[in-house]
């Protein structure tokens, strides 16, 4: 597998990550010529991206994935308190960096959405385009943030002790989240996706990486702010937001807002509605 080891503000990380070619499924380094999509996946779900990487549209390209902290293989430092979108977008630079990626194509979605705007806003000339799946660059809304304290608190009582852990009450909540992204269809694959991000989320967030899940989940998504216009006029790419009708987490006035806001800023913005897909577009309506 490879890594690549960056040191930021907030610690040292080890960063898992794949490089997708046009001649190799997992490359040693990007080809030069041609374009690079750089991913940035969701809560939860480091593999939501499989799909994506299979298809022979997207496979002319050379395609970046990296498990974001406290997210798949990725190793480091915990997280520290006050953890937030900043920055991850710092460890996002620092990795960019350490590959000596060009300016980029983000393609984000849910979790990394924010975080690749916050890199369009602060670095705009790292970013070529901004491909939004499902973002959540807007302020968590309420009904939002009491689901996801439904299922950290599942969480949390599954681990009452360094040595105990109720397995039932683990796939309670695990499962709960998916139904969450997946609007209660669990297709073969959403299945197969939940059950490897399931095994990765007890490593990160067992017994001793609770504190991690508190401020990778609860405080990362409660402290995010939107974004206020003078910020969002620094972006200089072109953004296009999807959005599924399916959606039982996010309403669609939740994206159209942000739409409006990009738009009275200047920004180069489209919206596209996919008819019946839940939160995880990616995932269930790949082809589109």
């Amino acid at each position: 597998m490879p890594f690549i080891h960056v040191k930021t503000s907030s610690g040292n990380i080890k960063f898992h990550y794949i490089i997708s070619t046009p001649d190799s499924d997992v490359a040693d380094k990007i080809d030069p010529d041609i374009p690079v999509l750089l991913f940035f996946h969701s809560l939860a779900f480091p593999h939501v991206f499989h799909s994506q990487f299979g298809d022979p549209l997207l496979r002319k390209f050379n395609l970046v994935v990296f498990d974001m902290r406290s997210h798949g293989e990725t190793e480091g430092d915990d997280l520290p308190d006050g953890y937030g979108v900043e920055e991850a977008a710092e460890d996002a630079l620092a990795f960019m960096d350490a590959l000596r990626l060009p300016p980029c194509h983000f393609v984000a979605m849910d979790y990394g959405s924010p975080v690749a705007l916050q890199i369009a806003i602060s670095y705009p000339d790292r970013v070529l385009s901004l491909f939004f799946i499902s973002q959540t660059c807007l302020e968590e809304p309420p009904e939002v943030r009491e689901g996801h304290q439904q299922v950290y608190d599942c969480w949390i009582a599954a681990f009452p002790g360094p040595d105990k852990f109720d397995n039932e009450r683990m796939m309670e909540g695990g499962y709960g989240f998916a139904q969450f992204m997946f609007s209660n269809n669990m297709t073969k694959m959403a299945d197969a996706l939940f059950k490897i991000s399931f095994e990765l989320s007890q490593k990160h967030w067992g017994y001793q990486g609770l504190k991690n899940y508190r401020i990778a989940t609860l405080d990362f998504l409660y402290n995010r702010k939107s974004q206020p216009r003078s910020a969002l006029s620094r972006i200089r790419c072109p953004v296009k937001l999807v959005y599924g009708t399916d959606d039982v987490a996010y309403p669609q006035e939740y994206n159209e807002k942000f739409f409006r806001e990009l738009e009275d800023a200047g920004v180069d913005v489209s919206l596209l509605v996919v008819p019946g897909a839940p939160h995880f577009v990616s995932v269930a309506h790949a082809n589109q």
